[in-house]
């Protein structure tokens, strides 16, 4: 059993959910949900303040308000890809008036741990006093945003190219061909995330096919040389 002199020093995500799991108040201040592709997930709502940590699957975190009116198919750009062991919402561990402008969405089926904010901060105040979990998790949430924003910098080509390289260091798993990439992230995604179209990334893949640095048939995509990515 770990000491809380040792969750202050190593407190990992497996810790704070084991705790969860077994608080008394479990049952009350947490729930999983099942989610399937589409799904929107908000922080905030009229049973106070949430924080989710992802159990299964794969998510897409965007900005609300950025649909374009005039496209009547057009879907908000995604921003940052979550996945397992990752967490939305900490922000409200700091605030609890703070508004937030950004949503989860499921890319797929997957799983989640919905946990009161309050409840959480205050399991949080006993066993990482000085906060090390948090600030780690929100560095992770300021580098991702900074490689967002460095991908306007590029033409939509290269963007695309950036995005597979991105998915496939994040998302990816190794197989005897390459890198191969979650089937949930589409050509749809991919646009969504390079603020392109969705047949610009479809020629955009094919050009890519056709040098051998990716494959696309049979899915999900397949990164075989990511160095001349």
């Amino acid at each position: 059993m770990m000491t809380i002199k040792d969750y202050e020093t190593n407190l990992e995500l497996k810790n704070l959910l084991g705790i969860c799991y077994e608080h008394p108040k479990y049952n009350e201040k947490c729930k999983v949900l099942s989610t399937k592709k589409g799904d929107v997930l908000e922080t905030q709502g009229s049973d106070g303040n949430k924080v989710y940590f992802i159990l299964e699957g794969y998510f897409g975190v965007f900005i609300k308000g950025t649909i374009d009116a005039s496209k009547k198919t057009s879907k908000p750009a995604i921003i940052r890809f979550l996945q397992k062991e990752d967490t939305f919402g900490l922000p409200h561990l700091f605030s609890n008036n703070w508004k937030s402008k950004a949503s989860l969405q499921s890319l797929g089926n997957g799983k989640v741990m919905a946990v009161d904010s309050i409840f959480l901060n205050g399991i949080l105040e006993r066993i990482d006093p000085k906060r090390n979990f948090i600030l780690g998790q929100m560095d992770l949430t300021i580098k991702e945003s900074r490689d967002f924003a460095e991908l306007s910098f590029y033409k939509k080509e290269e963007r695309i190219r950036k995005a597979l390289l991105k998915c496939a260091d994040v998302l990816g798993t190794f197989s005897p061909n390459g890198i191969l990439l979650p089937k949930e992230i589409t050509q749809e995604v991919l646009a969504r995330y390079t603020s392109t179209s969705r047949e610009y990334v479809a020629c955009t893949i094919q050009l890519l096919t056709k040098k051998n640095m990716v494959r696309n048939k049979p899915k999900p995509l397949l990164i075989l040389d990511k160095n001349k990515l």
